[in-house]
């Protein structure tokens, strides 16, 4: 007798079967929608990589913000539709460790001493607790089928094009795109960065080996073998490392959990998950002595943290505070290290450092709760599944190794606080605690008997309910058209010439499309079928989520451009875009002290009224926006050495142009005036040299332009203190290579002659 097979829709409704009247039509849709968009959301995530933005890593933040929030408000609008909540007296004990956590993390922007750069930590932790609460909620076995079909073709995608790179670095100009080789000889594929590259082979080829032995589909052997190979070649000790750990670990877990049959082969499988921990421990210390500063940049980036710890060990510094407060604490050796003084550390290189810097040991131990309550709960329900042979087994293998992977790496690396990792993690996170569920298919989203009155089907829409309508559907109308038009403009300006460049251009028309298309399509069709007004206003707030996902876009998009013109000396345009990008995101303070240090460059003294310079209400000197912009950036970022740099340069620019001033005044009233604020500003770019100091004892340039003043102002003791201090090095340093770099500085040997011609020698 023939099996009769099981449709798609009926295996849906099956798997979230309620106890009370059953699933409403707009629920099996959003089920579905909610599984392929998570899906297709982490694919987009993964292959996006875009130049036609200053930073070419800001189109999976935009995927992020965008789609990632469509999923959550989707997921509101079905609660919203079916009239219940997703936590009841049967089931909250599972959502506590994340409540929990994640509450805690929110509510720490309340201490954080410098919260506008805080905002952009705090909306992802926004964002990844909605997911995270979406997977444990919905996610069973239907869509976590789906989750891990599309991670496989992520990873056919991103492993294929990091082959390529492989291939390239052997045949130069296989690699077509317009960033080959950026890295030199590390292949970086999709993910902007071979670190970031290294921790997406990580996590994902351990769903394609579950997907493998759920399957036994031989190409999946292939995929992950091209992930072995690319995955050397990103030359990513921190992924080695953390892939032959999980290896080993999962290899024994597979051998315990799965079959008694495996256990004769026990000893075997532990040798060879022995001898792959070695290995990659062996290549990571090889590699780690030809890179040595990559180590020693951890080491110190660690000290420096653990010293932030100290100083506030309960409660931490607040969320997404690290990059604004590490400033104050760095070790000078990192300028070193990094043989640059413009760059900033943003991250702590160590993920449990970093959440012990920012939520204290209170978050740090709500945190491992968490993941202690998730693996130890995938564990029970490993057990009980055991010889079994159910989809569910290799799913919870393979999402515990995946998280595993990511948590081990993340211990040397920041992928986790990025896109491309952060969507999975916040994924995975629900995903395994809700595979974990005790039941066929973990009734975890579903109300039990006595929780209150049954969800209610799909009704015919009222008077109110047809208005939000037909909101909803003018709503996504106009967003599309403004969203279009916007990409079109930024498209617009980039390059075809090189088949590359076409191939991006096409490509990153097709991602959009299909992104932007796909979430306003099931927005819409969303509306038409649900009845609920609550629901209607939610989904209503689709279309405000994806223009305001999309403003950080543009203003990385007006910042390139504006970059572009100040570095072909195109001042009016340089300044026209940087008014756009300051519009379109105001909480990105680099735009504003690149303006700031543009104007710097021409001081105009006539007070004049120019929106372009950032004027909204009344005129102003550019010596006033220079101060105002500056103020902004101190205010949110006042430990950026950089910038004092930057107030002690504008303000000895400025006393030398009162100098210059003074020396031309018609009377003596004008010329006690210009002389009198040279001298003020003199003194003020003293000071503030002198305080960049404080957070950059090793800047060259900071000590040059302090021996210039003091020359100015006839001081030669001073000018000499300044040169011999520099060459002496700070206390902290005691790496004889880098005081040698400091003694021997033939700038300071130029800038000591100078200071003899005009003194004399000493």
């Amino acid at each position: 007798m023939a099996k009769k097979r099981v449709s798609q829709k009926q295996y849906i409704s099956s798997a979230h079967a309620k106890p009370q009247g059953g699933l409403s039509v707009p629920g099996i849709f959003m089920r579905k929608a909610l599984a392929w968009g998570a899906g297709i959301l982490g694919i987009f995530i993964t292959v996006s990589f875009f130049t036609g933005t200053y930073d070419t890593a800001q189109a999976k933040d935009t995927l992020l913000f965008g789609g990632g929030s469509a999923l959550v408000l989707w997921w509101i609008s079905l609660l919203a539709q079916e009239k219940r909540f997703f936590v009841s007296r049967a089931n909250w004990l599972w959502y506590i460790p994340f409540l929990g956590y994640y509450a805690f993390m929110l509510a720490s922007v309340l201490w954080a001493p410098y919260r506008t750069e805080c905002w952009a930590e705090f909306s992802r932790y926004v964002l990844y607790f909605g997911l995270t609460l979406l997977a444990l909620a919905q996610f069973r076995s239907f869509s976590v089928r789906v989750l891990s079909r599309c991670i496989v073709w992520a990873a056919w995608i991103s492993y294929v094009y990091g082959f390529l790179q492989v291939i390239d670095l052997f045949a130069p100009g296989a690699d077509f795109m317009p960033w080959r080789a950026f890295f030199g000889d590390r292949i970086f594929s999709t993910q902007a960065n071979p670190n970031f590259f290294g921790d997406f082979i990580v996590f994902s080829s351990f769903i394609v080996l579950a997907e493998f032995l759920r399957t036994r589909q031989k190409r999946l052997l292939v995929l992950y073998a091209l992930g072995v190979i690319d995955l050397f070649f990103t030359q990513s000790k921190g992924a080695w490392l953390a892939f032959g750990a999980v290896f080993a670990a999962g290899a024994l877990g597979y051998v315990n959990y799965f079959s008694s049959r495996l256990a004769a082969y026990r000893r075997r499988v532990n040798i060879a998950a022995a001898c792959v921990a070695a290995g990659a421990v062996l290549l990571a210390g090889v590699y780690a002595l030809k890179r040595v500063d990559s180590v020693g940049f951890r080491v110190h980036t660690w000290a420096s943290a653990f010293s932030m710890v100290q100083d506030s060990p309960v409660l931490g510094t607040g969320v997404g505070s690290f990059k604004t407060i590490y400033p104050a604490y760095r070790k000078p050796q990192i300028f070193f290290i990094e043989n640059a003084h413009n760059t900033q550390t943003q991250h702590a290189e160590n993920e449990t450092l970093e959440l012990w810097v920012t939520a204290g040991s209170v978050g740090l131990i709500l945190f491992l709760w968490m993941m202690f309550f998730v693996f130890f709960s995938a564990h029970k329900r490993l057990q009980f599944l055991r010889g079994k042979n159910q989809p569910e087994s290799y799913w919870l293998w393979g999402y515990g190794c995946s998280l595993a992977g990511i948590l081990i790496h993340n211990q040397v690396d920041v992928s986790l606080h990025f896109a491309s990792t952060g969507v999975f993690f916040a994924l995975f996170l629900g995903v395994l605690a809700g595979l974990s569920v005790p039941g066929d298919c973990g009734q975890l989203n579903a109300p039990c008997a006595g929780d209150g009155p049954a969800p209610v089907l799909a009704g015919k829409a009222g008077p109110l309910a047809w208005g939000l309508r037909v909101l909803v559907w003018a709503a996504l109308a106009w967003t599309f058209f403004v969203l279009a038009g916007q990409f079109a403009g930024v498209t617009e300006v980039m390059s075809s010439a090189r088949f590359g460049d076409a191939f991006l251009k096409a490509s990153a028309w097709a991602v959009f499309l299909a992104a932007v298309l796909g979430v306003f399509f099931v927005t819409a069709r969303a509306a038409g079928r649900f009845s609920s007004p609550c629901a209607l206003a939610v989904l209503l707030l689709v279309s405000g989520a994806s223009c305001l996902a999309f403003r950080p876009f543009m203003a990385d998009h007006y910042y390139g451009v504006a970059t572009g013109f100040a570095s072909r000396n195109q001042r009016d345009g340089a300044l026209d875009y940087f008014q756009k990008a300051i519009e379109a995101n105001p909480f990105n303070m680099a735009y504003r002290q690149y303006r700031a240090t543009l104007l710097a460059g021409g001081l105009d003294f006539a007070k004049t009224f120019n929106t372009k310079k950032g004027d909204s209400s009344s005129p102003a000197t550019d010596y006033e926006r220079v101060l105002r912009d500056f103020d902004a950036v101190r205010a949110a970022s006042p430990n950026h050495a950089l910038l004092h740099q930057a107030y002690g340069e504008f303000y000895y620019s400025a006393a030398l142009k009162y100098s210059d001033m003074a020396s031309r005044a018609a009377d003596r009233t004008q010329y006690d005036k210009y002389k009198k604020l040279a001298l003020e500003n003199m003194d003020k770019a003293q000071a503030s040299f002198e305080y960049s100091l404080l957070l950059d004892p090793v800047n060259q340039a900071t000590y040059i332009f302090l021996t210039q003043i003091a020359i100015l102002q006839r001081r030669p003791q001073e000018a000499r203190a300044w040169i011999a201090a520099y060459r002496q090095g700070p206390a902290e340093i005691k790496e004889e290579a880098f005081l040698q770099k400091m003694r021997a500085n033939p700038r300071m040997d130029a800038l000591e002659k100078q200071v003899d011609a005009a003194f004399g020698k000493k």
